[in-house]
């Protein structure tokens, strides 16, 4: 089995549309040979630094800093294939007109690459 792993970011008045276009590709990953699961998951914007706030003083705060980032929505899937052939085969049969329809809905940063345990 191998893990792919994709992030994007979306530009944050796009994030809906960004969901749907990647929910609405399952159907294809599902009948593409060697697929195995999918998860995408979506970030809840400000969750971390509500708490971070809620739960450190202004001090410990100020002693810190945030490293800058794409200021979109994150996204992140994971997906079991039974090989990296698989992956690469079903990337293929998507169309670039296919990727056209989310490409103007992201943000630069991305990545996409297979994992192993450790």
């Amino acid at each position: 089995m191998e893990n792919y792993i994709v992030t994007i970011y979306a530009k944050e008045d796009y994030a809906d549309e960004v969901g749907e276009y990647y929910k609405g590709l399952q159907s294809k990953y599902e009948s593409a040979p060697g697929f195995i699961s999918r998860k995408i998951f979506r970030a809840k914007n400000g969750a971390m630094a509500a708490a971070v706030k809620a739960t450190y003083s202004e001090e410990e705060l100020a002693a810190g800093g945030e490293e800058d980032h794409d200021h979109g929505q994150h996204f992140v899937m994971i997906e079991e294939w039974e090989s990296i052939q698989d992956r690469i085969n079903f990337g293929r049969t998507l169309s670039k007109e296919h990727h056209m329809k989310v490409i103007p809905y992201l943000l630069p940063n991305h990545s996409h690459e297979f994992y192993e345990d450790v």
